[in-house]
């Protein structure tokens, strides 16, 4: 049927406004073939920790996952650990292409789903467009991303069910949806998309009269058994590898409550400026204009249908998600990547005032952002340090690298006795730093000791640790800025980094270390 939108532009602008039909295989493409040049970039700290964490969940240790804790559910550090087992950073990097395939291709079948194809062509391209700018922390392997395909599988699955025909297509359907819904919450604790959208789809699907209560239960039901089916299975595999589930809820919930309260208590100040930060990226990226024509095109036009509203909701509740999180990472907002996508698909689609305009601006501000950072430096100060140490180390050695900064510790290739790899843990579960002193004191003390700044900050109490490195260490120099100890007793040549910092310098095998080539 003709609209009136189409009798205005004529054939011709229907023409030259339609989008060709391979937008949506070349939208994958584009996601994928952009991250390929950062392939063999340094590790950002987060991979590197959650490499590091994921090689040795072998079994049971003397922490959560293995030696080494950190607040993720356990499928995150399953797939870090499988990118591990096929090789590192590399690896993992190529696991990120494969789910910003996917991302798009989500996008793409839920806005097809709902709207049909030129939704899904308009859907893919904005998804691939916010999926490669560098300030939607594209470059990197994070768990906003690995989680968005289970998050846009989830959402199409309970599309399908809510309009499904008969009743065991309708409950098989939902029992993917909930089984998706279990899959992104264990890669990030936040991550509720599925279980948003769905609850609001069945609420008002129910209340309008589009689907009966027993349909209503069944669809419940099935989500419900899908749902507690893949929980069931991903908590045997953590118990079976030595993990504890209470212990994986603690660091999933109850931790971040407390880990609240301890950067409240460190002061707001840093936490403000990168919440502008994080604005500032969101504006330029376009993100932010995407949601104001979706803001604009909600109040004006009122959409009806259920499904939308349920993609509005799921979008406030990911900006609540992203605000709540207190650190304001930019890689936050690939949370909000797919559910924007598939509204954006819509109102592309229906020429909605002002959203070709805003997706022109998101498309060029990404070619540009990606642009700019192939001249980024493909090394960093963590990969610099580390590979120093790496360079005049031998079997055995271990490293402690304060405060966080993983990726020292990745490079190095060697293990760190020291349980904490990331700041935010340090500050919420050892802010005496007794969990730190008792393994510079005790049997297995670690070879080197790297300063990442002052020793004092962040609140830390670390005038036990600075008399014990003055007694048990001795500083051997400064390599890219920070300082190196190396543990009293020993004798290995001085840390020294050839070329720049920041420079690629040699090759690097970016495996995590395993038992057998750094046991002390």
């Amino acid at each position: 049927m003709t609209t009136v939108a189409d009798r205005r532009v004529g054939p011709l602008g229907r023409r030259l406004s339609s989008l060709p039909t391979w937008t949506v295989p070349a939208s994958v493409a584009a996601a994928v073939l952009c991250r390929v040049p950062f392939v063999g970039h340094a590790a950002g700290p987060d991979e590197a920790g959650f490499l590091l964490v994921g090689a040795q969940w072998n079994g049971a240790g003397t922490s959560l996952y293995g030696n080494y804790w950190v607040d993720r559910p356990p499928l995150l550090i399953t797939i870090y650990r499988l990118a591990a087992s096929l090789g590192g950073l590399t690896a993992l990097r190529l696991i990120g292409c494969v789910a910003a395939a996917l991302l798009v291709l989500g996008a793409s079948r839920v806005a097809g789903l709902m709207a049909g194809r030129e939704s899904a062509q308009w859907a893919a391209l904005s998804a691939a467009a916010l999926s490669i700018n560098p300030l939607l922390g594209s470059r990197g392997v994070n768990g906003e991303l690995l989680a968005a395909p289970f998050i846009l599988g989830g959402i199409a699955a309970m599309i399908v069910a809510l309009r499904a025909s008969s009743r065991r297509q309708a409950g098989g359907a939902a029992a993917v949806a909930g089984a998706l819904a279990v899959c992104s919450l264990l890669v990030k604790q936040n991550l509720a998309d599925v279980a948003v959208f769905g609850a609001v789809a069945l609420i008002l699907a129910t209340w309008r009269g589009d689907i009966s209560r027993q349909r209503f239960t069944t669809l419940l039901t099935a989500a419900t058994g899908g749902a507690l089916a893949a929980g069931t299975v991903l908590a045997g595999w953590t118990v079976i590898h030595g993990t504890s589930l209470v212990g994986v809820f603690d660091a999933m919930y109850p931790f971040r409550l407390h880990a609240e309260q301890a950067m409240a208590a460190g002061g707001s100040h840093h936490a403000t400026v990168r919440l502008f930060v994080l604005i500032g990226a969101a504006a330029a990226s376009g993100l932010i204009f995407l949601l104001v024509v979706l803001a604009r095109d909600v109040v004006v036009r009122r959409p009806r249908d259920v499904l939308t509203w349920a993609l509005i909701a799921t979008i406030l509740f990911d900006i609540a998600s992203v605000l709540v999180g207190g650190n304001y990472w930019h890689h936050y907002l690939v949370e909000l990547i797919g559910p924007v996508s598939v509204v954006v698909g819509l109102l592309c689609a229906r020429r909605a005032l002002g959203a070709r305009s805003v997706l022109a601006y998101v498309a060029a501000a990404a070619v540009l952002g990606w642009a700019v950072s192939l001249g980024a430096p493909q090394g960093s100060d963590g990969q610099s340090v580390g590979r120093s140490i790496a360079a005049v180390s031998q079997p055995g050695d271990a490293i402690v690298s304060t405060w966080g900064h993983a990726d020292v510790t990745l490079a190095s290739g060697l293990s760190s006795p020291y349980a904490q790899l990331w700041s935010l843990p340090i500050k919420t579960l050892d802010p005496q730093l007794t969990q730190l002193d008792a393994v510079l004191t005790g049997p297995s003390a670690p070879t080197w000791f790297v300063s990442w700044g002052h020793l004092r900050t962040w609140g830390l109490d670390t005038a036990r640790t600075g008399k014990i490195l003055s007694r048990d260490y001795r500083q051997v120099g400064l390599v890219c800025g920070r300082t190196v100890y190396l543990h009293d007793g020993i004798v290995r040549p001085v840390p020294r980094v050839e070329g720049s910092c920041r420079g690629t310098g040699a090759p690097l095998d970016t495996s995590p270390p395993t038992a057998s080539t750094t046991a002390r």
